[in-house]
Order: C-alpha cells, then structure tokens, then sequence
C-alpha cells in the first residue's frame, strides 16, 4: 500500500483521494442514514452533484457515449457537493415538509468520514513543486524528434498504452490536442515503437512525449493516468489520478492559464 499525492494504490489498483471521500461517504451514509428516504436522498445528492459538474464540458462534436461516460464514469472529472447536498437535504424534507430526526447524527459523521481522505493526504515533502526542464523525445506523425523540455503553461497528462482508463481518455485529449490546446501527453515506461503501433492501430494523432518515467518521479506520479496543470512559469498548481471528463479538462487548462 501507498499513499501518494493523488490518491491510495494498493498494488494494481489506484483510488484517488475523490474516489476514496465519495465511497468512504456513500458507505457511511448508508450504514447511518436508517430512516425513509435516505437511499432516494442520496441517489438525487450524487446525481445532481455529477450533473452540475459534468453538463459544462459536454460537447455535442464529441459521439454521446463519451458524453454519457463523462457523467456515469465515476473515476472521471469531479463532483458539484454543494448542489448536491442542498437537492439532498430538499429530497429528505419534501415528503413530510420536515427533515427526519435522525438526519444531524447521519450527516455530520457522513461528512467527518468523507473528509479522511484529505487528511490523510501526505505533503509534496521532496517532491518537485514545478516541472523539470529535462529533455525527453517526442513522436510526432509517429516520427520521433530529437528531445527538448516540456512546454508549460497547460496540462502535462502521465498514460501508458497498458491503462484502460489511460486509453479512455484519449479520444477527447487528441480532439482537444488537434484544436491547438496545450495538452502535453508522457508517455512511461515504453518504446517509440510500442507505442507508435498503438496509436496507429487506434487511430489516434496525438502528439507524444516519450521517456516520462525521467519526470514522474520527480513529481510524485503514481498511478496513471495522472494530470497535471502546470502555470507559465512551470509551477504544478493542480492534479489528478484517473481520466478527466470534457469538464475537468477545461478546468485544468483554465487553471494552467490563469495560474502565474
């Protein structure tokens, strides 16, 4: 077992620390939560809270089972809470116009439980704070180019050809890539021709860093795919384990910008 800056990874499974608060609630709240309409309140809390997240990044140029993956699939983008908890909070109360008696116990220790995650969570301690200006190859049109450091100012995206949710993921980040966003993809672990097969056996025309294993130490990757938005100035200021949503893309490239 490890805990890592993005999440918990017991051997080949790795949970983030979102994945983790949102079952650590849900089974909470289900073990508590022993009056009528618990189960309906939560349903509408999540269903809500993925909606409100999700609606912004869906994309009418993108095919609807990515649209609809970006809502069901949990590992992906993040969740509303707080619309979440007040259509919750209004789903318990509405039947009876009263809130039942045993929901303050439920709620608050649903919400001290969730919040294990984050305190749990260890500090960068000896970890690079910005993205080392090392010099990796890179395929382009499947031609390796000779190494250069990573552009910053965008999101660097740590996958391998061997992770499905790394090859979930990378129809939106290739549509995102070829419209001119900054989206550097790494690469880990594996040859220019391996991975130059696997992008031509699916279709795909992103451009690639390779060698990434030279920067995901340094920077505490520990599952993939891992996600980073990194400022102009190289600085990390936001990460994620799993796949991202249309949504959280667009966060993550917002935050890179915006970011000094």
């Amino acid at each position: 077992m490890n805990l890592g800056l993005d999440g918990l990874t017991l051997g080949p499974l790795n949970l983030s620390w979102q994945s983790l608060t949102l079952l650590l609630g849900v089974v909470t709240w289900l073990g508590l939560a022993r009056f009528a309409h618990a189960e309906r309140a939560l349903f509408i809390t999540l269903l809500v809270a993925r909606l409100w997240a999700a609606l912004p990044g869906l994309d009418g140029g993108r095919p609807l089972l990515e649209n609809v993956l970006d809502i069901v699939d949990v590992r992906r983008g993040s969740w509303a809470w707080l619309p979440g908890l007040l259509a919750g909070l209004l789903a318990l109360w509405w039947p009876q116009q009263r809130f039942p008696s045993g929901l303050p116990r439920a709620l608050v220790v649903t919400l001290i439980v969730a919040a294990l995650p984050g305190l749990l969570k260890p500090a960068p301690q000896g970890l690079q704070a910005t993205l080392p200006a090392t010099p990796l190859p890179r395929l382009i049109a499947l031609q390796p180019q000779p190494p250069a450091p990573l552009p910053t100012g965008g999101i660097v995206n740590f996958w391998a050809t061997w992770c499905g949710p790394c090859r979930s993921e990378l129809p939106l980040l290739d549509a995102q890539q070829s419209q001119g966003a900054n989206i550097q993809l790494v690469n880990v672990g594996e040859s220019a021709q391996t991975v130059g097969a696997f992008l031509k056996a699916n279709m795909l025309g992103v451009q690639t860093w390779l060698q990434g294993q030279e920067l995901s130490g340094p920077l505490g990757v520990t599952g993939y795919p891992t996600t980073l938005a990194v400022s102009r100035t190289g600085r990390v200021v936001g990460r994620h384990l799993g796949p991202l949503s249309g949504a959280q893309l667009r966060h993550l490239l917002e935050l890179a910008k915006g970011a000094p």
